[in-house]
């Protein structure tokens, strides 16, 4: 068995990753916020991203997960271990992401990507911009000012291909985006 070791750090509030079966996200965090119950002073949450998708011939908002197979969990660095030591016993397969043996939060880079995206409700909203040459300008919602990751969009079905680096991890993400114009 892996003993994971615990980045020291106080009582302040951070974001960890948790690695879950694809699919299984939200029943996985109903499991574990039971299994956790009061010692859970943190949240548990899915991101997802909203975009327009036609549905028999309307375009209707729909929702996705942002990272299919993970769940974040906010947490003190002091709680951690012990929701470490019970998601490993909760019957649903979940891992708390670790680095070199070491469960370690999301950096604070990180951390305010992310918040900036989800906001409060842990949704990202559609943005809405142009294209002009081979340059995307978004000009409202959450990628405003994050053109730079951008390596995709796809028009047709309003999304965009971000690309974003998490844990050390690069990952390629999907959000919504409506493209006004092109020239």
């Amino acid at each position: 068995m892996l003993e994971l070791e615990f980045e020291q750090g106080g009582d302040a509030m951070r974001t960890y990753v948790l690695q879950v079966v694809t699919g299984r996200e939200h029943k996985t965090v109903a499991e574990l916020e039971h299994h956790l119950g009061d010692r859970l002073r943190g949240k548990l949450f899915v991101p997802r991203y909203r975009f327009k998708k036609r549905i028999k011939g309307t375009w209707e908002m729909t929702e996705q997960l942002l990272t299919p197979g993970y769940v974040f969990i906010e947490s003190s660095m002091t709680d951690i271990e012990d929701i470490a030591r019970v998601i490993r016993e909760a019957p649903a397969f979940a891992r708390v992401l670790a680095q070199n043996g070491r469960i370690v939060p999301l950096s604070a880079d990180e951390t305010q990507w992310l918040d900036k995206l989800t906001g409060i409700s842990r949704v990202v909203d559609p943005s809405v911009g142009f294209i002009e040459g081979d340059r995307v300008v978004i000009t409202q919602g959450p990628l405003v000012g994050l053109e730079s990751q951008i390596v995709k969009i796809d028009r047709h079905k309003q999304l965009a291909y971000i690309e974003v680096r998490l844990l050390g991890r690069v990952k390629v993400v999907k959000v919504g985006v409506e493209i006004v114009r092109k020239t």
